[in-house]
């Protein structure tokens, strides 16, 4: 009798946590989901929107679709839109929920601040049916908005951060890249300015060359760094102006010009950097759009040395960017020149061969750790790390027009180091002379002769019995 108790307890129990389970949770779930459904304003897919308008008091905005995800803006005016941004709107109107109902059929609009209302949000789709919302005041806590559809009498509350993500100024949705690209299709960069000419290639090992018959190397991540800056830099704020009313604006010979070639169909992107904005003339009248100008036609609202007027070329637009793009780009080419005497990645070598005054030898990576000749002898970390070191250090100096290899040792070098991954031969460098400050020194592939750092170089200069790691004590020999 009391098993058939215990186990009448336990169905009992195991049905209420049924009940509480099925209907209490998962049922709470549906019921929090239909209620959920039940409060959106409308069902609607994003990828059906093709129009959304946003108007107030002070301004109206229209943007049109423009392909699957990317937007322009038509009204005010013809603009480049920031897509991403118009994407994001997008997603907040078709999501959109009433909080709660405050008048069903509300007869005096005004008092909620929606007759005329203080701004509103159409939507179009592509079969051109329109979806309207419009917004009123704030409700007494402040912390919801009243809110309307077209053409319906029941006044409604939204939170005011689903309101307030409708009030959207015309700049917040332009476009604000600099320059838009795919930096991993970049294969040229041009730069010129007062400093000199930048002109480089990009190799199949996304390496970076300057463009000439003497190949020298460029810093690849230095390069990176400066297609990074212009690829996800911003627009500060744009300059609405007519142009032809300021004679300083520095575009027709510009401080800075940046070329980029896109390898999928040779499409050129073409930067123009001109005059900083404090330096901005309103032209003498009748000679709008001429050099000219004196310091006394400074606009006062325009004092910021900081900001520079550029133009993408492939749009109208006139904008500022801010000096820190400016230090990336006003470089001299040694300043982007790869001042290593070998650029390479050190993950990637997996065999090392020395040729020195000891003798020849050939190093080779097996499990993380280095080993020497046929017999596999275990090699010191410190030494191979020695010689990575050593070329990887910065050069003192170059030679680019160098004379006969004989003449700095190079010809029949004492020292010669080859780097491979795999078969591939990654570095071939080798070492000559004593120079006035360093060593000459001479890679594969690249025609100038540089001057090496001798500090460390004598991590080139060793023999078998200074890179051997000692067995240890007590081993088996397997």
């Amino acid at each position: 009798m009391r098993f058939k108790g215990t186990l009448l307890l336990f169905i009992v129990c195991l049905a209420f946590v049924g009940y509480i389970y099925f209907y209490e949770i998962k049922g709470g779930e549906q019921r929090e989901k239909s209620k959920q459904a039940e409060n959106q304003l409308w069902q609607l897919e994003d990828k059906n929107i093709q129009q959304i308008d946003l108007d107030s008091t002070n301004q109206q905005i229209t943007a049109k679709r423009k392909g699957e995800k990317d937007w322009v803006l038509t009204a005010p005016k013809p603009f480049d839109a920031d897509s991403d941004e118009l994407n994001r709107l997008v997603n907040s109107a078709i999501n959109l929920r009433r909080e709660s109902v405050v008048e069903e059929n509300a007869s005096d609009l005004s008092k909620f601040g929606l007759a005329p209302p203080q701004s509103s949000l159409k939507l179009l789709t592509k079969d051109g049916k329109e979806y309207v919302v419009n917004f009123g005041n704030n409700n007494p806590t402040g912390d919801s908005t009243y809110a309307l559809l077209q053409n319906q009498k029941a006044v409604f509350l939204v939170t005011n951060s689903a309101a307030n993500a409708f009030s959207k100024t015309v700049d917040d949705l332009r476009d604000h890249s600099i320059l838009s690209f795919n930096q991993s299709q970049v294969q040229s960069l041009r730069i010129k300015s007062s400093k000199g000419i930048i002109e480089l290639n990009k190799d199949n090992d996304d390496r970076w060359w300057f463009a000439g018959e003497d190949k020298r190397a460029a810093n690849s991540p230095e390069v990176r760094g400066i297609l990074n800056a212009i690829s996800i830099g911003k627009i500060k704020e744009f300059f609405d102006e007519n142009p032809k009313d300021y004679s300083t604006l520095g575009l027709d010979k510009p401080f800075i010009d940046v070329r980029l070639t896109l390898d999928k169909d040779k499409a050129i992107k073409h930067l123009l950097i001109g005059s900083k904005k404090s330096k901005f003339y309103k032209a003498p009248p009748g000679k709008a759009g001429q050099e000219g100008g004196k310091p006394g036609n400074i606009e006062p609202d325009m004092p910021s040395d900081e900001l520079y007027l550029a133009k993408d070329e492939s749009r109208p637009d006139l904008f500022f960017v801010e000096k820190s793009l400016i230090d990336k780009l006003y470089r001299s080419p040694d300043a982007v020149r790869d001042k290593a005497l070998a650029p390479f990645q050190r993950w990637e070598i997996d065999s090392i061969a020395l040729t020195n005054p000891k003798g020849s030898f050939r190093f080779t990576k097996s499990g993380g750790e280095w080993f020497y000749g046929k017999d596999k002898k275990k090699v010191k970390w410190d030494f191979i790390n020695g010689i990575l070191d050593t070329l990887e250090k910065p050069v003192k100096a170059w030679i680019d027009k160098p004379s006969s290899l004989s003449s700095y040792g190079l010809d029949k070098p004492p020292i010669h180091v080859i780097l491979k991954k795999g078969s591939n031969v990654i570095i071939d460098c080798s070492l000559g002379n004593a120079a006035k400050n360093g060593i000459y020194a001479k890679l594969k592939g690249d025609s100038s002769v540089k001057i090496a750092d001798p500090e460390g170089l004598s991590s080139l200069d060793k023999g078998e019995s200074d890179f051997i790691e000692a067995p240890v004590a007590g081993a088996v020999k397997k």
